[in-house]
């Protein structure tokens, strides 16, 4: 695997960190009351666990600006990469 490889699965990486990062903040900023278990099979059972996941990729924007403010285009690909996979894989599963 060359340099540049590298530099967009580690973006990947921190991408997919990021989302879960800010999915689970999300969630507890609005429900702190309720077990991280019982409120992920609530999500799910309500059919509100993708829509969780994609408010939590909101905080990718600013990790990808601060990337590109400092010159890590590669990273910030990665970055950008797990932005639109989810949004391709969330797209798909509400076709199905």
């Amino acid at each position: 695997m060359n340099n540049k490889a590298k530099q967009v699965f580690a973006g990947f990486l921190l991408g997919l960190m990021v989302s879960a990062i800010g999915s689970f903040v999300f969630v507890m900023i609005l429900l702190p009351k309720y077990s991280f278990e019982k409120l992920f099979f609530g999500l799910v059972e309500r059919g509100l666990l993708t829509k969780v996941i994609t408010l939590g990729t909101l905080p990718n924007a600013i990790v990808f600006h601060l990337l590109i403010k400092k010159k890590r285009d590669y990273i910030a690909k990665g970055v950008l990469s797990v932005v639109v996979s989810m949004a391709v894989f969330f797209a798909v599963l509400k076709m199905l």
